[in-house]
């Protein structure tokens, strides 16, 4: 197989971006554009960080610096954006908070991993951060997923009406 096709292969497997697809989908046939522009954002920045996690980490090898300072930005650029949209009502403001808090963890851990490694050249924050952002990231796919379960429940609740 070319080289470019198991790249292709190597973001898609390293990347939420299928495991977001569905949602994308019925979102766009429910034409809930709110949660479809949090859902896309979303996978557009995690497509972003599998795309430039491999050449990151050469570019950085041995350093330790730039990978935390890219993730912090690539995290708060997120919340920057999610918090504008949720603000001109683009996005579900409950959508956009929950995700914000969620995801407020997620540059915390990346600078305080740069200063436990690089500048007092310990590892206090490895269990932390291979446990922590993990599941940070579960979090914000489980938020992007939240509109279809209120969907879901609201039909129930009509249904026992």
């Amino acid at each position: 197989m070319p080289d470019w096709f198991d790249k292709v292969l190597e973001v898609l497997n390293s990347s939420w971006v299928l495991i977001l697809s569905p949602a994308i989908f019925v979102f766009y046939l429910r034409k809930d554009f709110c949660a479809l522009r949090f859902t896309l954002l979303t996978a557009a920045f995690f497509l972003f960080g599998a795309l430039i996690h491999s050449p990151l980490k050469e570019f950085d090898d041995g350093t330790y610096i730039y990978r935390y300072l890219v993730w912090a930005l690539n995290d708060l650029s997120w919340m920057a954006l999610v918090a504008y949209w949720g603000l001109k009502d683009k996005l579900h403001l409950w959508q956009c908070v929950l995700g914000q808090l969620v995801v407020i963890g997620a540059p915390i851990l990346q600078l305080f991993r740069l200063v436990d490694r690089h500048l007092w050249d310990l590892s206090y924050s490895t269990y932390m951060y291979k446990t922590l952002l993990p599941l940070i990231n579960v979090g914000t796919v489980i938020v992007c997923y939240l509109p279809l379960l209120y969907i879901f429940a609201n039909k129930r609740n009509k249904a026992l009406s």
